[in-house]
């Protein structure tokens, strides 16, 4: 689980579908959002320049106090972070890793495990038949 460190307070970060939904109410779609909180400019994903502008850090409160209050919430805190408190708890130096924070734990939501099933018998007759006429493979 990925955290941050804001004022002294631990806040873990989650990204489920229920932030996916509230990313999109209050940000934007996410592809879009994930520019915004990055501050880049839509139209030229490599102009910089709208970092530290005020659409930016409004965006990345958001995000952040987003993940954040499912982080406390989950974790049985009491969510109750705002966009004010979070800004007034960043350093203009810490943005950054923060932002990065929230990237991994966007990541960590989007993250698939596929568990291994035991072999509870053939799944394709046809294809363990051959299998057998064949050998094991090499």
């Amino acid at each position: 689980m990925v955290t941050i460190t804001l004022k002294g307070r631990e806040i873990p970060l989650i990204y489920t579908t229920y932030e996916m939904k509230q990313i999109q109410e209050e940000i934007a779609p996410i592809s879009d959002a994930l520019v915004l909180v990055m501050g880049r400019n839509p139209e030229d994903e490599n102009d910089l320049s709208r970092y530290g502008g005020v659409d930016h850090l409004g965006a990345a409160a958001k995000l952040i106090r987003i993940l954040g209050n499912a982080g406390l919430e989950e974790s049985g805190q009491d969510g109750n972070l705002t966009d004010k408190w979070v800004m007034r708890a960043l350093k203009p130096k810490d943005l950054m890793p923060t932002i990065n924070a929230c990237m991994d734990a966007l990541a960590e939501g989007m993250a698939t495990e596929i568990q291994e099933k035991e072999n509870e018998g053939p799944v394709d007759v046809t294809l363990e038949e051959m299998k057998k006429k064949d050998g094991p493979a090499n």
